[in-house]
């Protein structure tokens, strides 16, 4: 017998996805900061105010990719923050910190439910149908508070300001959803059905799929995290105004867009919207830290969000370039 000759194995070539990309940015705002300014290298300052304060927005973008995915938007989610807070704080005040909790979650979902039956039921535009619920919330919250401040209770207080091993509460359970959503979308079907849903709902729709039923699903649980969030912003900040929300669903929005979710649907992950978590915390507080005033922020923020999405584009038409010409080698015949 013949000895065969073990042939090396092909090595494989180093491919930069966008995520890699968006860390590299990650890195490089960092040293730059940190180059400027050595306090951006202290630990206290990294998780005490950097992650600390980034923390509502990154647990109300993981729900948010979800729904961004199927193609569909919230720009309700700070009214639905605030609306929740207010409500648990004023239950609270009469009834005990327990009831208190309770309500901010029942509120949150049932918010997230009438947001979800609108879209799906109703089959009104996910923009124009969470834009009237905002002011709607927003009224709400409102006249509930007669336009006065809500404060903090026992138990938004132990979620605000209580750390475990040296790490806030609040940063410990942003890693767990974070972890979790994660999952939900790469290794279940629901995250099959939400892609789905985002490429062809109609497809999706005649498999058999549910598609109205997972909407309001979505919807629903992006409600019950904004509650989340409502309980962790009351402790953190000791009290709450009807307006605090402005502008919040377009900062989140902001996020999981500057992550690689298309806003169109059928294209995302969860990790670009961690990472791109991370990116907007350094950015808030470097800029912060540097004395930046807020109308360069806005600049430095927009130039961030205009590179990535240049560098999403790039990646995506390379992507779509690779699988042509592999089709078109696998389709030649002199190839055997």
């Amino acid at each position: 017998m013949k000895n065969k000759q073990s042939q090396p194995k092909p090595q494989k070539k180093f491919k930069l996805t966008f995520n890699g990309v968006l860390i590299l940015i990650t890195l490089l705002i960092f040293i730059i900061i940190a180059s400027i300014n050595s306090a951006f290298l202290y630990p206290d300052y990294i998780v005490g105010v950097m992650l600390k304060n980034i923390v509502e927005i990154g647990l109300i973008a993981l729900p948010m990719t979800l729904i961004i995915i199927t193609g569909g938007i919230d720009l309700s989610v700070g009214s639905i923050l605030v609306l929740s807070a207010m409500t648990g704080g004023i239950v609270a005040t009469s009834h005990g910190a327990v009831a208190g909790v309770i309500a901010t979650f029942v509120t949150g979902a049932l918010c997230g439910l009438f947001n979800g039956f609108v879209i799906a039921k109703l089959n009104i535009s996910p923009f124009i149908a969470t834009l009237a619920t905002s002011y709607l919330f927003l009224g709400i919250a409102r006249g509930m508070s007669l336009g006065n401040s809500v404060y903090t209770y026992d138990a938004t207080t132990f979620l605000g300001t209580t750390d475990i091993f040296g790490l806030p509460i609040q940063i410990i359970i942003y890693i767990l959803f974070a972890v979790a959503f994660f999952l939900i979308l790469a290794k279940t079907t629901l995250g099959r059905r939400l892609y789905g849903i985002g490429l062809n709902e109609h497809a999706t729709k005649y498999s058999g799929i549910n598609t109205n039923k997972v909407k309001m699903g979505i919807y629903a649980l992006n409600g019950v995290v904004c509650a989340i969030a409502a309980l962790i912003w009351l402790g953190r900040f000791t009290s709450i105004k009807y307006d605090a929300g402005n502008g919040l669903g377009l900062t989140v929005v902001t996020v999981i867009v500057l992550g690689g979710t298309s806003i169109l649907g059928g294209y995302g992950d969860m990790k670009g919207t961690i990472i791109a978590t991370l990116i907007m915390a350094i950015l808030n507080s470097g800029l912060t830290v540097l004395n930046i005033p807020i109308a360069t922020q806005a600049i430095v923020h927009g130039i961030v969000l205009a590179v990535s999405l240049i560098a999403y584009a790039l990646f995506n038409e390379r992507l779509k370039n690779s699988k042509i010409i592999k089709i078109e080698v696998q389709e030649d015949p002199s190839i055997q």
